[in-house]
C-alpha cells in the first residue's frame, strides 16, 4: 500500500474557491451550499482518526480491504486512503461526518472507522462520485512517486459532493417522517411487478426509494401497514392468482412466474394467504365460471 512520506498541506484558496470567500455572511441557497474548504492532512493510521475528528469533522475514506461487496473499481490490490478536511466557516456539522467508499460501495462509518460497521448509503452512489473515486484511486495507487498536490482540489470536491448528498438523504428522511409519498409507493409497486418473476430483496426497494435500508423498512411499514416482505409477497401471490385464472400453466410454471422455484413452498404460501391450495383455487374458479 502506498504511503507518502509527506502529509498533504492545506493549500491556498484560489479560483472558484475564492469566490466564496467574501460571501460567508450572505445567505446561500441550499443548492449552492459548499461544505468543504480544503484538505487538512492525510491520515495513515485509522486509529488516529479519533484525535482529529472533532477538530476536523469531515473525513473522506477510499478503502479496499479485499472483502468484496460488489465489483471493484480497481482490482488487484488493497488500499487505504483517508483524509481529514476542513469545513467551510458557515458549516458546523453536529456530528463528525465519515464518508467515502469501501470495497466499491459508498457509505459512512462511525468515527472509530471499523469497516465491519460500514453502512452503505445508496444516495452517495452517483455517476460523478464513482468517476471521482475511480480517478483518485488510480492516481493514488498507481503513481506513488509523483507529486499528489494536483489531486487536492479533486479530493475536496469529492468530499463536498458526498456531504451534499448525505444531507440530501437527511432532507428526504425529514420529508418522509409522515410516510412515503403515493408516488414513491407507486414507483416501488411498479418495480416489484416488473421483477415479479424473481426473488426481490428489501434492499432493492430501499434503493428505489433512495433511502437507507433501516429507515426504508420503518417508513414503509408506517405508510402501508405492511413490511416490505409482506408487500412483495402479496403482489406476487395476487399475480399468481391471475396466472392461475388466465393461463393453463402448470402450478410449477405459475410458481416460477412469481420467483418461487419450489412448488411445495409456493403451494404452502398460496394456501397460507388464500386458505386454499393453488390447484383447488383454479378448479373452483372454473367451476364457478361454468355454473354462472
Amino acid at each position: 500500500m502506498y504511503k507518502p512520506k509527506e502529509t498533504l498541506k492545506p493549500y491556498k484558496q484560489t479560483g472558484t474557491m475564492g469566490r466564496f470567500k467574501n460571501n460567508f455572511n450572505k445567505p446561500l441557497k441550499k443548492e449552492n451550499m459548499k461544505y468543504v474548504s480544503h484538505i487538512h492532512q492525510r491520515i495513515l493510521d485509522r486509529k488516529s482518526i479519533k484525535n482529529f475528528v472533532h477538530k476536523y469533522p469531515i473525513i473522506l475514506f477510499l478503502i479496499e480491504d479485499g472483502k468484496k461487496l460488489k465489483e471493484e473499481l480497481v482490482s488487484g490490490e488493497n488500499y487505504e486512503f483517508i483524509y481529514t478536511l476542513n469545513p467551510m466557516p458557515n458549516f458546523k456539522p453536529k456530528t463528525p461526518l465519515v464518508l467515502g467508499m469501501h470495497n466499491g460501495v459508498f457509505g459512512t462509518m462511525k468515527p472509530e472507522m471499523e469497516t465491519e460497521k460500514f453502512e452503505p448509503i445508496p444516495i452517495l452512489d452517483s455517476p460523478l462520485s464513482n468517476q471521482l473515486a475511480l480517478y483518485l484511486v488510480q492516481e493514488l495507487l498507481f503513481c506513488p512517486n509523483e507529486d499528489k498536490s494536483h489531486l487536492e482540489n479533486m479530493i475536496a470536491t469529492m468530499a463536498d459532493l458526498l456531504v451534499k448528498r448525505y444531507y440530501l438523504q437527511e432532507e428526504l428522511s425529514c420529508n418522509l417522517q409522515m410516510g412515503l409519498t403515493p408516488f414513491l409507493v407507486q414507483k416501488i409497486q411498479h418495480y416489484v411487478k416488473k421483477h415479479i418473476d424473481r426473488p426481490i430483496l428489501t434492499s432493492e426497494l430501499a434503493k428505489v426509494a433512495r433511502l437507507s435500508l433501516h429507515h426504508f423498512i420503518r417508513v414503509f411499514k408506517k405508510t402501508t401497514g405492511e413490511t416490505p416482505h409482506q408487500f412483495i409477497m402479496r403482489l406476487k401471490l395476487e399475480h399468481a392468482k391471475k396466472l392461475l385464472i388466465s393461463t393453463e400453466d402448470s402450478i410449477i410454471q405459475v410458481g416460477m412466474g412469481v420467483g418461487c422455484d419450489n412448488p411445495s413452498h409456493f403451494s404452502h404460501l398460496f394456501k397460507t394467504n388464500f386458505g386454499i391450495p393453488p390447484l383447488k383455487f383454479r378448479k373452483a374458479y372454473h367451476i364457478n365460471m361454468l355454473s354462472a
